[in-house]
This record gives C-alpha cells, sequence and structure tokens, in this order.
C-alpha cells in the first residue's frame, strides 16, 4: 500500500466519498483524512453522521470535511454535488464511489420503490458521479476513483437478484473505465468486498451475527488504496478471492445451483 503521503502528493488535496455516513464509507473518510487530503468532500443522507465525521476529522486530524446531505437515488443529485463542489471552490482529486444498499428477499414482495432505488443509487448514481467528476481529474492529468462492487456481481444470487445485477453493472462500469482512464494520469479501480462489518447486512435483511468471514470496512480501504495504479479489479480478503476465482471454473448452472443453497440459507437467517 502507497504511505500516507504519497497518496495525496500522487493524486492531490481534495477527496470526495459517497456513502459517507457510515461502514466503508466512513472508514474511507478517515483513511483519506489520514493520508495527506486536506479536503474531504463526505456525501451521505444521515446529516448527523456527517457532522459526526467533520467534528471528528478537524479534532483528530486537523482534516476539513465538507458534509453534503443529499440522496443520490434522487434524480439530479449528483448534478447537485457538482455544485455544490463548485460553489465551495473545490476541485475533486479522488472520487470513492460507494454509496448503495441492498435488499434481500423474493423479487415480487419486496417494495418496487426499494427495487428501484437500489438501481438508481447502486447503477445510476455510480455512473453520473463517474462521469461529473472523472471529467476534470481527466483535463488535469491527475486523479483517482475507486468504484464499490461486491462479491455477488461475479455469480447470480437468487433472493439477491437485484442487488447482485446492480453490483455486477458497477464491476463492469469500473473495468471499463479503468481501460478508458489508461494514459490519462487518472486511475481507476473497483473493488470487490465480501461480508463486512457494516450496518449494511441489517439494511439488507442478511444475518447478523459477525462470524469468522467478516472483514472489517479498513480491510476493505486498505485492500482499494493498495490496488490503485495496479490493477483494475481487487477482491478483498483470501476467502473472497477464492470464492470469486474458483467460481470461474464451474459450469454456470451449478454456479446457480450453489448459490441458491447458500442464499436460502440467508433468507431464512432473516
Amino acid at each position: 500500500m502507497r504511505s500516507q503521503s504519497s497518496l495525496a502528493k500522487r493524486y492531490g488535496s481534495t477527496a470526495l466519498v459517497t456513502g459517507a455516513s457510515s461502514g466503508i464509507g466512513a472508514s474511507f473518510c478517515r483513511e483519506l483524512c489520514q493520508s495527506g487530503f486536506t479536503t474531504v468532500i463526505a456525501v451521505a443522507r444521515r446529516s448527523d453522521r456527517l457532522e459526526e465525521l467533520r467534528a471528528e476529522a478537524e479534532k483528530r486530524w486537523g482534516v476539513r470535511i465538507v458534509p453534503i446531505s443529499i440522496d443520490l437515488a434522487r434524480e439530479g443529485a449528483a448534478r447537485e454535488v457538482l455544485s455544490q463542489v463548485e460553489a465551495f471552490g473545490l476541485e475533486v482529486d479522488f472520487v470513492v464511489n460507494n454509496a448503495g444498499f441492498g435488499v434481500l428477499g423474493d423479487m415480487e414482495s419486496i417494495d418496487i420503490s426499494r427495487t428501484t432505488g437500489m438501481v438508481d443509487l447502486n447503477c445510476r448514481a455510480v455512473a453520473e458521479v463517474a462521469a461529473l467528476f472523472l471529467s476534470g481529474m481527466k483535463r488535469r492529468r491527475r486523479g483517482a476513483m475507486i468504484i464499490t462492487s461486491s462479491v455477488v456481481a461475479t455469480v447470480p444470487a437468487p433472493w439477491f437478484a437485484v442487488y447482485s445485477a446492480t453490483k455486477a453493472f458497477d464491476l463492469y462500469l469500473g473495468e471499463a473505465l479503468y481501460a478508458e482512464c489508461k494514459g490519462t494520469g487518472v486511475d481507476v479501480v473497483t473493488v470487490l468486498p465480501g461480508l463486512t462489518r457494516t450496518e449494511f447486512q441489517a439494511g439488507a435483511g442478511l444475518d447478523r451475527q459477525y462470524h469468522s468471514p467478516y472483514r472489517s470496512p479498513e480491510d476493505v480501504v486498505r485492500t482499494a488504496i493498495s490496488a490503485l495504479g495496479r490493477k483494475a479489479i481487487v477482491v478483498d480478503g483470501a476467502l473472497n478471492k477464492l470464492l470469486v476465482h474458483g467460481t470461474r471454473f464451474l459450469p454456470r448452472a451449478v454456479l446457480l445451483w450453489l448459490s441458491r443453497i447458500v442464499m436460502k440459507v440467508e433468507l431464512r437467517r432473516e
């Protein structure tokens, strides 16, 4: 992993993190505060959590947190974020495209607004943030973007169908952007976490017991940052790597059968 000082030296002074109020997003904010960035723009819905993060960053590291409370799933929200950033007179050098959520259950049993909300936040908002902020970084020929996908992006996940599909979108988007940005001075990496100790599990309806396969948000952050400029995608954790790379050798019918068994167990734990 790059040293803390070299991370900001290479990419710039201002970072933007979506989904910043908790979990992986909040851990990214804390890591960037310790990595030489002088300003971190924290984007999320929960203003109280953002204020807590702002107070922590100023007290512990003397870093300026700019909180932007907004629901990125709402149409036009990403452009509003860009407008606020420009109003502050800031240029974003480092983007963590992390906001997202999932819901476990039968497709027809999930409220349709939750289903479309997953698509809006996990796909459309990620693409919009990328489109709006990559242009400036490319123009300055310096910058980085991290996109948070998931290990379920690589397998069909019954009862988690829409979430896994949205994360497959993020995976392919991130890989393609990595290729587009080669030679521009902008690094792009897509990180695939597995089970991680965050509030996501409770919100998705997954098993709340944090047993041994669970990784910490800090683990995911370190994995993502260490891969910048070296890889298009990176899987967090040895077990997750084994699962992702091992499934490539299975016939799709067998993979779907195994996935159905695993996800049915999770559904029963709900």
